[in-house]
């Protein structure tokens, strides 16, 4: 009885010393633990605020507005949204409206993005671009 007793004694030990806790690894991550051994690929970001500085812009000498001629922001080749509010010397606060995107979850903690809009003649331009890299804080982009 001792052996057995014994023996799941130290099946319990070693199968407990071998679990791995499973937590979000990236310190940059507004979610990481300390404390995991395991990624757990749920690591979250804090928000990027996208923003215009006026509710107008020129592209080559023809006037838009955001209220005619929204600005389409995009992540990847995928649409999430469109910006709407101007600041002319930024939000300042990221409860104000503007378009906010939280950076997904990806193993090379960045994305690229790409503001663009639809011209009197059916063309797109690109008014903005770049790379957002994770980060614990939150980020203002100006678009223009």
């Amino acid at each position: 009885m001792k052996i057995i007793i014994a023996t799941l004694s130290l099946i319990l030990f070693l199968s407990l010393s071998g679990c791995k806790t499973k937590g979000c690894m990236d310190i940059d991550a507004t979610n990481f633990d300390l404390d995991a051994t395991k990624d757990c690929m749920c690591c979250t970001y804090e928000k990027v605020v996208f923003y215009s500085r006026s509710a107008g812009y020129y592209v080559s000498g023809v006037p838009y507005s955001l209220a005619t001629y929204p600005v389409k922001l995009f992540i990847g080749t995928q649409e999430v949204g469109v910006i709407s509010a101007f600041y002319p010397n930024g939000p300042g606060n990221p409860n104000l409206p503007g378009m906010v995107i939280h950076i997904p979850p990806t193993n090379e903690k960045k994305v690229e993005w790409y503001a663009k809009v639809t011209a009197t003649n059916g063309n797109f331009i690109i008014l903005g671009s770049g790379t957002l890299y994770a980060s614990k804080t939150v980020r203002y982009v100006p678009i223009f």
